[in-house]
Protein backbone atom coordinates (compact mmCIF):
# COMPACT_ATOMS: atom_id res chain seq x y z
CA UNK A 1 0.00 0.00 0.00
CA UNK A 2 1.51 3.22 -1.44
CA UNK A 3 0.80 6.31 1.11
CA UNK A 4 1.29 9.76 -0.19
CA UNK A 5 3.14 12.37 2.26
CA UNK A 6 0.50 15.25 1.03
CA UNK A 7 -2.75 12.61 2.28
CA UNK A 8 -1.09 12.31 6.32
CA UNK A 9 -3.40 14.86 7.77
CA UNK A 10 -2.00 16.66 10.91
CA UNK A 11 -3.54 14.32 13.35
CA UNK A 12 -1.80 11.37 11.94
CA UNK A 13 -3.30 8.34 10.14
CA UNK A 14 -3.59 4.73 11.33
CA UNK A 15 -3.05 1.58 8.33
CA UNK A 16 -3.74 -1.59 9.02
CA UNK A 17 -2.07 -4.11 6.68
CA UNK A 18 -2.98 -7.77 6.40
CA UNK A 19 -1.66 -9.53 3.13
CA UNK A 20 1.26 -11.67 1.67
CA UNK A 21 4.48 -10.24 0.06
CA UNK A 22 7.27 -12.77 -1.27
CA UNK A 23 9.82 -12.20 1.79
CA UNK A 24 12.25 -13.62 0.26
CA UNK A 25 12.38 -12.74 -3.43
CA UNK A 26 11.28 -16.03 -4.45
CA UNK A 27 8.58 -15.01 -7.12
CA UNK A 28 5.69 -16.21 -4.95
CA UNK A 29 3.71 -14.63 -2.15
CA UNK A 30 4.08 -17.02 0.85
CA UNK A 31 4.16 -15.11 3.56
CA UNK A 32 1.34 -13.83 5.36
CA UNK A 33 1.53 -10.55 7.81
CA UNK A 34 0.05 -8.29 9.47
CA UNK A 35 1.13 -4.50 10.62
CA UNK A 36 -0.16 -1.58 12.03
CA UNK A 37 1.25 1.51 11.71
CA UNK A 38 0.87 5.04 13.07
CA UNK A 39 1.78 7.98 10.67
CA UNK A 40 2.21 11.33 11.92
CA UNK A 41 4.03 14.69 10.80
CA UNK A 42 6.69 15.56 12.73
CA UNK A 43 7.50 18.84 11.60
CA UNK A 44 8.69 20.02 8.39
CA UNK A 45 8.54 16.74 5.56
CA UNK A 46 9.44 14.13 8.64
CA UNK A 47 6.70 11.69 8.99
CA UNK A 48 6.97 9.51 12.95
CA UNK A 49 6.01 6.05 12.04
CA UNK A 50 4.96 3.58 14.92
CA UNK A 51 3.33 0.40 14.78
CA UNK A 52 3.84 -3.57 15.02
CA UNK A 53 4.24 -6.39 12.43
CA UNK A 54 3.82 -9.81 12.85
CA UNK A 55 4.22 -12.67 10.33
CA UNK A 56 5.32 -16.71 10.66
CA UNK A 57 7.82 -16.87 7.20
CA UNK A 58 8.56 -20.39 6.84
CA UNK A 59 12.92 -20.72 7.51
CA UNK A 60 15.30 -23.67 6.80
CA UNK A 61 16.99 -24.51 9.73
CA UNK A 62 20.92 -23.61 9.58
CA UNK A 63 22.13 -27.08 11.14
CA UNK A 64 19.71 -29.40 9.76
CA UNK A 65 18.09 -27.79 6.62
CA UNK A 66 14.36 -28.85 7.98
CA UNK A 67 12.03 -26.31 7.50
CA UNK A 68 9.89 -24.73 10.41
CA UNK A 69 7.58 -21.91 11.05
CA UNK A 70 9.44 -18.82 12.84
CA UNK A 71 6.93 -15.98 14.82
CA UNK A 72 8.01 -12.79 14.21
CA UNK A 73 6.21 -9.84 16.45
CA UNK A 74 8.56 -6.46 15.99
CA UNK A 75 7.66 -3.41 16.91
CA UNK A 76 8.14 -0.11 14.59
CA UNK A 77 9.17 3.28 15.99
CA UNK A 78 11.08 5.16 13.52
CA UNK A 79 11.02 8.34 11.64
CA UNK A 80 10.67 9.50 7.71
CA UNK A 81 12.75 12.39 6.15
CA UNK A 82 13.05 13.42 2.51
CA UNK A 83 16.33 12.34 1.18
CA UNK A 84 16.89 15.80 0.22
CA UNK A 85 17.06 16.92 3.63
CA UNK A 86 20.47 15.08 3.95
CA UNK A 87 22.25 17.98 1.50
CA UNK A 88 23.96 17.74 -1.96
CA UNK A 89 26.06 15.04 0.06
CA UNK A 90 24.46 12.36 1.09
CA UNK A 91 27.43 10.39 2.44
CA UNK A 92 28.61 11.41 6.15
CA UNK A 93 28.49 10.56 9.54
CA UNK A 94 25.38 9.38 10.57
CA UNK A 95 24.79 11.62 14.26
CA UNK A 96 22.57 10.36 17.10
CA UNK A 97 19.37 11.72 15.70
CA UNK A 98 19.77 9.83 12.35
CA UNK A 99 20.22 6.54 13.74
CA UNK A 100 16.30 5.77 13.66
CA UNK A 101 15.86 7.93 10.55
CA UNK A 102 14.40 6.07 7.01
CA UNK A 103 14.45 8.40 3.85
CA UNK A 104 12.21 8.33 1.03
CA UNK A 105 12.07 10.36 -2.39
CA UNK A 106 9.43 11.30 -4.16
CA UNK A 107 6.15 11.75 -1.90
CA UNK A 108 5.06 8.16 -1.35
CA UNK A 109 6.18 5.79 1.08
CA UNK A 110 5.32 1.89 0.31
CA UNK A 111 4.36 0.61 3.75
CA UNK A 112 4.25 -3.24 2.42
CA UNK A 113 7.91 -2.71 1.58
CA UNK A 114 8.70 -0.99 5.37
CA UNK A 115 6.61 -4.10 7.03
CA UNK A 116 8.78 -6.19 4.57
CA UNK A 117 12.34 -4.72 5.28
CA UNK A 118 11.28 -5.04 9.44
CA UNK A 119 10.20 -8.23 9.08
CA UNK A 120 13.70 -9.27 7.19
CA UNK A 121 15.40 -7.58 10.53
CA UNK A 122 14.04 -9.71 12.75
CA UNK A 123 15.02 -12.93 11.31
CA UNK A 124 17.97 -14.56 12.86
CA UNK A 125 21.27 -14.54 10.69
CA UNK A 126 21.66 -18.44 12.13
CA UNK A 127 17.99 -19.62 12.35
CA UNK A 128 17.39 -23.21 14.23
CA UNK A 129 14.37 -25.26 15.12
CA UNK A 130 15.03 -26.01 17.97
CA UNK A 131 18.35 -24.78 20.30
CA UNK A 132 19.61 -28.29 20.58
CA UNK A 133 19.70 -29.47 16.98
CA UNK A 134 22.17 -31.69 16.40
CA UNK A 135 22.72 -31.00 12.66
CA UNK A 136 23.78 -33.43 9.73
CA UNK A 137 26.68 -35.42 9.88
CA UNK A 138 29.23 -34.26 7.81
CA UNK A 139 30.15 -37.71 5.99
CA UNK A 140 27.10 -39.54 5.16
CA UNK A 141 24.78 -36.54 5.47
CA UNK A 142 22.09 -37.96 7.84
CA UNK A 143 19.89 -36.21 9.74
CA UNK A 144 21.27 -36.68 13.30
CA UNK A 145 18.23 -35.62 14.72
CA UNK A 146 15.70 -38.43 13.37
CA UNK A 147 18.76 -41.21 13.59
CA UNK A 148 22.06 -42.04 14.52
CA UNK A 149 24.47 -42.55 10.77
CA UNK A 150 26.72 -45.65 10.95
CA UNK A 151 29.64 -43.14 10.34
CA UNK A 152 32.57 -43.60 12.73
CA UNK A 153 33.66 -40.95 14.92
CA UNK A 154 37.44 -40.82 13.64
CA UNK A 155 35.96 -40.86 10.22
CA UNK A 156 33.85 -37.40 10.84
CA UNK A 157 37.19 -35.70 12.66
CA UNK A 158 38.84 -36.86 9.47
CA UNK A 159 36.50 -34.80 7.54
CA UNK A 160 36.73 -32.38 9.00
CA UNK A 161 39.55 -30.01 8.69
CA UNK A 162 39.63 -27.87 11.83
CA UNK A 163 40.10 -31.32 13.91
CA UNK A 164 44.14 -30.78 13.31
CA UNK A 165 43.47 -27.81 15.56
CA UNK A 166 42.39 -29.79 18.41
CA UNK A 167 46.06 -31.56 19.16
CA UNK A 168 47.47 -27.95 18.86
CA UNK A 169 46.77 -26.94 22.49
CA UNK A 170 47.01 -30.68 24.04
CA UNK A 171 51.06 -30.00 24.01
Amino acid sequence: MVIKINDIPPEGLTLELAQRLDLFDEGKDTTAFTAVFSLKPAGGARIRVTGRVKAEPALDCSRCLKSFAFTIDTEVNFDFAPLSSLGANPEHELDRGELDTEFYEGDEIDMVSVAKEHLLLAIPMVSLHSPDCKGLCPVCGTNLNDAECTCRKDARDEFNKFSKLKDLFKK
